[in-house]
């Protein structure tokens, strides 16, 4: 199974339109030319996929490659369904297998020309990854479409087997099917039924789909690809999109990087881990859903309507600008190098101990600290070592919290354990006091109780796994990561400033002598 950073991200390829206009009856073809799908084809240039359908971006590089061979076998592909609307050809059902096709025509698996121009030039190191090793298994089982154009050309120098499949390319075609005497709203209603075959919509993003100009889509897919990508937000202003796409970039930025590498070797991890891959979305909704205060509902198995839901429509784009500037707010607040960061260090506090983000910990803190003020900071500094030492000596906690789950149901037992947590050692408690009542309370006891240590051997072979040796990194670094002199809580690089030992303020000097690193709450209020 594909890991969730191996998806080879297409969604560049077709682009994206409204389907508000009517259908038109044309003339349908039954099948398409693979050549068709050239930069200057007589179809490429018209094909669109709806404006609110899911990212092209959920098969892996083998299933890409897959694809590719069984075309040029000549097996059986389900047809391509298809739906005219003026000048366009909406795509459907079939977009991942049209796209697929098309990235080998254009020789563009997400890092192509197309996809730079789409992504404007800011594509993630892990797209650029997957895209290559895409790539290099096409180039190697099949080869690319420029060989098979270049055999046609010059037999007398193609492989036999490219230069078999190159002779009768120019004939072979992808079926079609169509959709006829449909406005858009039977269209769309078609995608969406189509769509729960196959690979099928994931419950968050069918969420998003419904609810595409609610403030939570925009600013969920604004932070998705960092402002970049499609412009879900076109309609509004050009200051207004510029501001969704800067809030975006920001915060992609604030969880994502420095880009996560397994195994762990370094404390340098990101707030929230990968920042591509398909579990991504469904974290950024929950995160912009819970700093704003959106109510969701807990099921998945059911179309919620936006009422239902809490969605607030965005006709002006305002009201996502104001979801995207508190999402941005909160992050500054836990690891930031804003003036009010307490900087969280992430690997302590959202990631288990062999290197695995939680995001149920950080949501979890987002909802704790959303509506604190500045004496519930100065009092959680207060004791922000003891807490430090109660997680670094339950290490086991985090992977227990993941158990419980990420939704509604389990977080405020998660936000009751930590402000319990606090409170106990506001009193006074030790760390090891705090824990040993913990053990008493049957609410809490399990999430603080020693768990198996996972095997420092794999079965096979003795080999260390990932998980293995990000634990073992962990277990030595963490306990000996740089201390803020202020409040003796772990520094993270993205959460540190430089800070007087000697005010300024009092005549201290800017010398190297009078710097120390501290936390920027810590630099800015504490201090003063």
């Amino acid at each position: 199974m594909a890991k969730i950073t191996d998806f080879v991200n297409l969604d560049a390829l077709i682009k994206r339109a409204d389907m508000a206009e009517t259908g038109e009856p044309g003339e349908d073809i039954t099948s398409m030319p693979v050549t068709g799908l050239e930069l200057r084809g007589w179809l490429y240039p018209a094909l669109r996929k709806p404006d609110f359908q899911r990212e092209t971006s959920n098969w892996s590089a083998e299933q890409v490659a897959d694809l590719i061979s069984t075309f040029l076998r000549r097996e059986l592909i389900p047809s391509v369904i298809l739906w005219r609307s003026g000048q366009d050809v909406f795509v459907i059902d079939g977009a991942h297998r049209l796209s697929a096709l098309i990235a080998w025509v254009h020789d563009d698996y997400g890092d192509g020309a197309v996809s730079q121009k789409f992504f404007q030039n800011s594509i993630p190191e892990q797209q650029v990854d997957a895209a290559h090793r895409a790539r290099e298994i096409v180039n190697a089982s099949i080869g690319s479409y420029r060989e098979h154009k270049d055999a046609n050309e010059r037999p007398d120098r193609a492989r036999s087997e490219v230069l078999e499949r190159a002779q009768r390319l120019g004939w072979q075609n992808i079926d079609v099917q169509w959709i006829r005497n449909a406005d858009h709203g039977k269209a769309e209603k078609s995608f969406f039924r189509i769509n729960q075959g196959g690979t099928k919509i994931d419950a968050t993003e069918q969420r998003i789909l419904l609810a595409r100009t609610s403030a939570t889509a925009l600013a969920s897919r604004s932070i998705l690809r960092g402002g970049t990508g499609h412009s879900y937000w076109a309609k509004f202003g050009a200051d207004t999109q510029r501001q969704i796409e800067d809030l975006g970039g920001e915060i992609h930025r604030l969880l994502f990087e420095p880009r996560l590498i397994l195994p762990v070797r370094t404390l340098d991890l990101p707030m929230a881990g990968h920042g591509y891959g398909s579990h991504v979305l469904p974290f950024v909704f929950d995160l912009v859903n819970i700093t704003n205060r959106v109510q969701v509902s807990d099921s998945s198995n059911k179309r919620v309507k936006e009422s239902e839901e809490g969605f607030l429509l965005d006709d002006d784009g305002n009201k996502t600008i104001t979801y995207l500037t508190d999402v941005r707010r909160i992050l500054h607040r836990l690891c930031s190098n804003h003036a009010s960061s307490l900087g969280l260090h992430p690997v302590l506090y959202f990631y288990s101990r062999n290197g695995t983000f939680q995001p149920s910990a950080l949501l979890s803190f987002v909802i704790l600290m959303r509506d604190w003020d500045t004496s519930d900071f100065l009092g959680f500094t207060e004791v922000r070592e003891s807490f430090e030492n109660f997680l670094l000596s339950n290490r086991s906690m985090t992977e227990a919290i993941r158990q419980l789950g990420t939704g509604n149901r389990s977080r405020p037992r998660i936000i009751s354990l930590y402000r319990t947590i606090i409170s106990k050692l506001k009193e006074g408690n030790s760390p090891e006091e705090v824990a040993d009542d913990l053990r008493k309370n049957r609410d809490f006891a399990f999430l603080i109780e020693p768990r198996e240590e996972t095997p420092m051997l794999a079965l096979e072979g003795g080999a260390f796994t990932r998980e293995t040796k990000g634990a073992a990194f962990l277990a030595d670094a963490l306990p000996s990561a740089p201390k803020c002199p202020t409040c003796a809580g772990l520094m993270h690089r993205n959460g540190m400033q430089v800070g007087h030992k000697h005010a300024k303020r009092d005549g201290g000097s800017a010398s190297v002598s009078n710097a120390m690193m501290q936390h920027p709450f810590c630099n800015s209020t504490v201090s003063n």
